[in-house]
């Protein structure tokens, strides 16, 4: 019996989590509006010129910027409606203004190394009117530990 309840709470759980999830998504794409909700005809492609990064050396306590460009390759414009970072060391500013096909817009990132030693990888994701709605970016850094 008690097996059976440790199994059951365990699976209510995992599908919480994953209604929880799901739900976010669906929230995400009803912000978009209807003349920018991507179809099989008609969607915006965020193309980044380089979607990894890696920015060499710092040393902790510093923090460090890189913006990553993306074009519009496809043929609606594209919104961004959010941006997460992997962890709160990682700051993101983006373009907030639609996209137009065949332009250009930005995600700079603003890294702080605060308590930070090693090779670190962050990763941002973009969540836009995009098929499919996140668009993930990364960057590399070496974290040199400070000289006493």
């Amino acid at each position: 019996m008690l097996r059976f309840s440790i199994c059951l709470g365990a699976m209510v759980l995992l599908l919480g989590c994953t209604n929880k999830q799901k739900e976010s998504l669906s929230d995400a794409e009803n912000a978009i509006p209807i003349a920018l909700r991507p179809s099989i005809e008609k969607r915006p492609q965020m193309v980044f010129d380089q979607p990894l990064v890696y920015l060499g050396r710092i040393t902790e306590g510093d923090s460090i910027s890189y913006t990553f460009h993306f074009r519009n390759k496809g043929n609606l414009p594209l919104q961004i409606s959010s941006v997460n970072a992997s962890c709160g060391c990682t700051t993101p500013k983006w373009s907030k203004d639609l996209v137009q096909p065949g332009k250009k817009g930005y995600i700079k990132v603003t890294f702080d190394s605060h308590g930070k030693e090693g090779k670190v990888q962050k990763t941002v994701t973009a969540y836009a009117n995009t098929l499919p709605a996140d668009n993930m970016v990364a960057l590399k850094i070496e974290v040199l530990p400070q000289k006493k």
